[in-house]
């Protein structure tokens, strides 16, 4: 065989080694970068995955620690998070991963089916374009329903005034109410000439009703000298019909504990919290708030019973689906159904937002829509709602 000639081999090689990338140094920077941003992106699937199972199945614990039970109120931005990984999980190929964020998002979503949410206000079928219906527009039996917490420290009074004026509602439901907030809605009495408060008279009481219509009964203070305050009236509807009760009150925030039962706090009546319920002041309150407006020891607020036909509306500082709502929600027989409002913080986004600002009915009354409703310079959002008091 002959020989060949080393300047052939030089040649042979160099063109042999221009042909395999492995080879090609000016390649190595964008693969390295390549490599090490999919490696990022799976150490973060795989965090951001284990984040969401843990945050998913955390309120199991609240018999250990009853703080456990907040994450609870997250599960709409727990199934965004599940769907955002779930796209990434799909991005890479990593199916183990996608099909736990799956799984997680399939939970939640079986959460929070029962309260859709609506992002684009005036969206239902039962409102106008503009959101609620104007009052020519109602039928008969009809009523308009606002609830908003004006935020205790707020200034932004000029801006609540006209909302509340313009808003066309029967029957409004105020929450953080002060001293100084009821003097700079007084302006609103020519349009709500009936209202009811115990701001003056009761230690942190916080809440008031406007109404169009003339109250039949009414009250206000502590349940049981205790928190939470609530504030109501009994209505007979325009046109006539059974008489209704609305009702407003505030619940404590979620992240308060109670004290255990052979130490109850010295102003609680309270013993024992129902089974089910996170030893939280907040599942206190709402436990109490049950029994009143079922008529049972609310006789320091001037009534045995608030009635069959209640409409209860306010801040719960809770999501619909969390123990503590569905709790009053089931023994107080109201109607477990509404679109979810997402209204804190109100100057968020909505993926952020928490739905804890609810209107609930039960009896006759029922919701016909229900949604957030415009900034209005309180840390909430108000919620709106019409309600039909017609019989089923």
């Amino acid at each position: 065989m002959p020989a060949v000639p080393a300047n052939e081999v030089k040649l042979t090689d160099l063109s042999t080694s221009k042909e395999r990338p492995d080879l090609d140094d000016s390649r190595q920077p964008a693969r390295r970068v390549a490599g090490a941003l999919r490696r990022g992106l799976q150490t973060g699937l795989g965090l951001g995955g284990a984040a969401l199972v843990i945050a998913t199945f955390l309120p199991l614990l609240h018999p250990l620690w009853p703080l456990a039970s907040v994450a609870e109120h997250f599960a709409f931005q727990l199934l965004i998070g599940a769907l955002a990984l779930g796209a990434l999980a799909l991005l890479l190929r990593r199916w183990r991963w996608l099909s736990v964020v799956m799984a997680v998002a399939l939970i939640q979503i079986w959460t929070i089916h029962p309260y859709w949410p609506r992002f684009v206000p005036g969206t239902h079928a039962a409102q106008g374009e503009a959101g609620l219906l104007n009052a020519d527009e109602m039928k008969a039996g009809e009523m308009k329903v606002i609830s908003l917490n004006v935020h205790h420290s707020g200034r932004s009074f000029e801006a609540v005034r006209r909302y509340l004026r313009d808003s066309g509602a029967d029957v409004i439901g105020l929450v953080e109410m002060s001293r100084r907030w009821k003097m700079e809605l007084a302006s609103l009495e020519s349009v709500y000439p009936f209202r009811i408060d115990c701001i003056d008279a009761v230690d942190r009481c916080e809440e008031m009703l406007l109404s169009k219509h003339p109250f039949q009964q009414q009250g206000a203070g502590r349940i049981n000298d205790d928190l939470p305050v609530l504030v109501w009236a009994e209505i007979m509807p325009p046109g006539g019909g059974e008489p209704v009760t609305f009702a407003v009150s505030h619940v404590a925030w979620p992240l308060l504990v109670a004290d255990p039962p052979e130490a109850p706090a010295a102003n609680s009546d309270l013993r024992s919290l129902p089974s089910g319920l996170p030893r939280l002041v907040q599942a206190e309150q709402v436990a109490m708030l049950t029994e009143a407006v079922n008529g049972q020891g609310v006789n320091s607020l001037g009534v045995n019973s608030l009635g069959r036909n209640l409409v209860l509306m306010g801040d719960f500082n809770a999501a619909p689906w969390s123990r503590t709502q569905q709790y009053l929600r089931q023994n107080g027989a109201f109607n477990d159904h509404a679109d979810l409002a997402l209204t804190w913080p109100a100057w968020g986004p909505a993926i952020i937002r928490l739905p804890i600002d609810h209107i609930m009915t039960r009896g006759q009354p029922r919701l016909l829509s229900f949604e957030p409703g415009p900034n209005v310079g309180s840390d909430h959002l108000p919620v709106e709602a019409l309600v039909t008091l017609s019989a089923r």
